[in-house]
């Protein structure tokens, strides 16, 4: 599902994400309610951010987003038992980043199990060609043991995609 978001994006940035586990749910703009290898998942366009609740937040909740008064603390990897978490940003030129939204966009707007949103431009932002987005999208894990989701966040401003993936994994022991 691809969704065009009428508020602009604020001034935001790869380096002022972080990563908050055990939030409750967070004022959605959009949810995609889905089951997937036996987990309720709901993945939540926050805006600039994301959320993403399995059973409802019961068994985890994971949010990347921009906290207003707290320094961006995005890890590239955490562990946590069952759950694995691993963050990278892309640092790409105007047109290799329009090329990588354009995928991005296409395939989680052709996608069953993803949500994503494309944002009006903000009055400073440059090149209208050059969209701010948030993409997600949820599959089980190639084994059946769990469930995994992706998220992309594009910052044209700075030519920035940030790509995260994580899992639930069943199997995984503490």
């Amino acid at each position: 599902m691809l969704i065009e978001v009428r508020q602009p994006y604020v001034d935001v940035s790869a380096h002022d994400l972080s990563l908050t586990l055990g939030a409750p749910a967070a004022r959605a703009l959009e949810t995609l309610e889905l089951t997937i290898a036996g987990f309720e998942i709901e993945l939540r366009l926050l805006g600039f951010s994301h959320q993403a609740l399995i059973d409802g937040g019961a068994v985890l909740s994971e949010m990347v987003a921009c906290v207003p008064g707290v320094a961006g603390s995005l890890p590239h990897r955490r562990t946590d038992g069952a759950y694995d978490f691993r963050a990278r940003v892309e640092r790409l030129e105007p047109e290799a980043y329009v090329a990588r939204a354009r995928d991005v966009l296409a395939r989680t707007a052709a996608g069953a199990h993803s949500l994503a949103g494309v944002f009006a431009a903000a009055p400073d932002a440059g090149d209208p060609a050059l969209p701010a987005f948030t993409a997600l999208t949820a599959r089980p894990l190639t084994d059946a043991t769990g469930i995994a989701w992706t998220t992309w966040h594009g910052y044209p401003q700075t030519g920035e995609i940030v790509v995260t993936t994580s899992s639930l994994n069943t199997r995984r022991v503490a």
